[in-house]
């Protein structure tokens, strides 16, 4: 087996599911910092399969946190304070050895709002084509200077 690689792009490919959007809509208008986390795992939860994932998020030892196929909700926003922030983006396979990492380190201004989106190698997908490493994005979504 050939090891997995990691994609980081910086721009997003503009693919938000509903409640992504509903929470960022949400955080503007309370003018909340954070960071809006959205996997997209295609492994149904009854799988078998020894591929299996977890994705997570940690900030200096910190969990923020995780989704793997049993979490009920794959979009996450998790509130932050202004300033930086060194984040560790991972995805774990079955194997430890088989896990992919990457350190994003950004600043955020009151109320701004990270979007980081996951797109995981996934096994057993036969409606949508797995890609062949691991996708991340990262943007920032900053601050409505009018409100």
């Amino acid at each position: 087996m050939r090891d997995i690689a990691v994609q980081v792009n910086s721009d997003f490919d503009g693919r938000l599911k509903w409640r992504s959007r509903y929470l960022i809509h949400r955080a503007r208008r309370r003018g909340r910092t954070g960071m809006l986390l959205q996997v997209d795992l295609r492994d149904p939860p009854r799988s078998m399969s020894l591929k299996w994932c977890l994705v997570s998020v940690t900030e200096s030892g910190r969990q923020l946190c995780s989704v793997d196929r049993t979490s009920i909700r794959k979009v996450r926003f998790i509130p932050l304070s202004p300033g930086p922030h060194p984040l560790h983006l991972e995805v774990t396979r079955h194997r430890k050895r088989r896990c992919t990492q990457t350190q994003q380190n950004v600043v955020l201004g009151q109320g701004d709002v990270l979007l980081v989106t996951c797109d995981p190698v996934q096994p057993n997908v036969f409606y949508r084509r797995s890609p062949v490493v691991d996708t991340w994005s990262a943007q920032t979504l900053q601050a409505d200077p009018d409100t």
